[in-house]
């Protein structure tokens, strides 16, 4: 009687040592999304309504935590070395995909280091100008640019502001030369300031601003014209060809996670990205909701890739 007593005590003690080995269900704790720019610019707010509704939808906290500098890549390092556990999450802008070719060398392996989960949004890039400038179009930008330097706004080094600026200086043949003003809202106070004559920025950061007629728009890079301003034209109507770049939001998992974390965290994050509000408010804006799958999310990271290499190298674009 007593060695049963003795076993069963141990198959207790076993049974309690092995509980906590057991894996608990995804997600058991908060959840940290690094934004790897400051705070105030397009990505922020997109990280951060998708925070709040995840939050809402797993039953976990999903905090946003801002950590800027290098053009994003001291946030982008600070995801893809951290814990593999699919608690530490990036959301990012394009400049992920553009600077492994624009700094040459970069903390991370896009292909290998990071883990598409799932697009939040896409938008169109807005070349925008003082109104008090007298430009009226970007034929009249290219007119002066060619008759004086002119300087042109960027919000960091290897953003995507940055890039398609240095795209039209390289193909319409401008002498332009390039203020960081790190940060979108610094460089948008800088243009109505009169500092710079030119910048471009996503929608979602610029419409508040030509909307209210403190800039003006005059072109747009998307395939089409915006919705939002059907009246300004897009780059390849003006006649700079293959001139179709887009902003966007993704949200990346580090390249450890396990895939049955990263299938799940894409799933959740397309249904709230799919809510009828959640989409009406990207919308308002400026943007549009894009749902793919996860190969198709890893395909659009390698197009994507190529695209800003491509455009790297026939511009000369560098940092400094």
């Amino acid at each position: 009687m007593r060695m049963l007593c003795r076993l069963g005590m141990l198959a207790l003690m076993v049974l309690a040592c092995g509980a906590p080995l057991r894996a608990q269900p995804y997600p058991s704790k908060p959840i940290r999304i690094v934004v790897p720019y400051a705070a105030g610019g397009s990505v922020d707010p997109m990280a951060r309504l998708v925070a709040d509704r995840l939050s809402k939808a797993i039953g976990q906290s999903v905090v946003i935590e801002n950590r800027p500098g290098a053009g994003g890549n001291i946030g982008i390092e600070a995801v893809v070395r951290g814990a593999q556990d699919g608690y530490t999450l990036l959301a990012t802008p394009s400049a992920v995909a553009i600077n492994p070719s624009l700094y040459g060398k970069v903390p991370y392996d896009l292909e290998n280091d990071l883990a598409p989960v799932g697009l939040i949004n896409r938008n169109a890039m807005i070349v925008m100008v003082n109104p008090a400038s007298g430009v009226k179009s970007l034929g009249d930008l290219v007119a002066r640019a060619k008759q004086a330097p002119m300087n042109y706004a960027i919000s960091g080094n290897g953003t995507l502001d940055h890039l398609v600026c240095e795209h039209l200086r390289a193909s319409a043949g401008l002498d332009m030369v390039k203020i960081n003003y790190l940060g979108v809202p610094k460089a948008i106070t800088a243009l109505i300031a009169g500092e710079v004559q030119l910048m471009v920025a996503s929608a979602t950061a610029a419409l508040p601003y030509v909307k209210s007629g403190q800039l003006q728009a005059i072109a747009v890079t998307s395939a089409e014209r915006s919705p939002h301003l059907p009246d300004v034209p897009t780059m390849s109507e003006l006649g700079y060809k293959d001139f179709v770049m887009y902003g966007w939001t993704m949200l990346f998992a580090p390249g450890g996670v396990p895939r049955d974390i990263v299938g799940k965290l894409h799933d959740d994050v397309a249904k709230v990205v799919a809510q009828p509000d959640v989409t009406k408010i990207i919308a308002d804006m400026g943007s549009e909701a894009q749902a793919l799958s996860l190969d198709q999310l890893k395909t659009y990271v390698r197009q994507e890739a190529a695209l800003f290499a491509g455009i790297v190298k026939s511009s000369g674009a560098r940092v400094d």
